[in-house]
C-alpha cells in the first residue's frame, strides 16, 4: 500500500454546467454508472399527451382542442420544444401566445 503522508494533497472538484451533464446523459450509456450519478437532473419524466394537455388546459383551456392533432401527427411531449414555427402553422397553432404556451409547458420535459 502506498501512503500519501509525504505529500500535501487535496481533492479537486470540478463544476460542470447542466448542459454538459445533460449532453453526457444523452450520449452515453449509464448502465455502468451508479444509480445516483445523474439523479440531480431537473428534467421530469415525459408525460403522456393526455397528462400534458390536462395540465395545459388548466392554464389555457383553448389549447385542449389541439390534442387530437398532436395524436394524429404522433408528436410526443418531449418533441414540442423542437417544433418550428412552420410546423406549428401546419398544426394550426398560428398564434404566438399559443406557441409560447406549448413551448414553455413542454420545456421541463425536454
Amino acid at each position: 500500500m502506498v501512503s500519501n503522508l509525504d505529500h500535501n494533497t487535496a481533492p479537486i472538484f470540478f463544476a460542470f454546467p447542466s448542459q454538459i451533464i445533460q449532453l453526457f446523459a444523452q450520449n452515453s450509456t449509464t448502465s455502468s454508472l451508479p444509480n445516483n450519478v445523474l439523479s440531480f437532473s431537473r428534467q421530469q419524466p415525459v408525460p403522456s399527451l393526455d397528462e400534458f394537455f390536462n395540465e395545459l388546459s388548466g392554464k389555457n383551456g383553448e389549447l385542449l382542442r389541439f390534442k387530437s392533432t398532436f395524436e394524429d401527427e404522433q408528436i410526443t411531449v418531449d418533441q414540442i420544444c423542437d417544433l418550428t414555427d412552420a410546423e406549428f402553422d401546419q398544426l394550426g397553432i398560428n398564434k404566438i401566445g399559443w406557441r409560447k404556451a406549448f413551448r414553455a409547458a413542454a420545456q421541463r420535459y425536454h
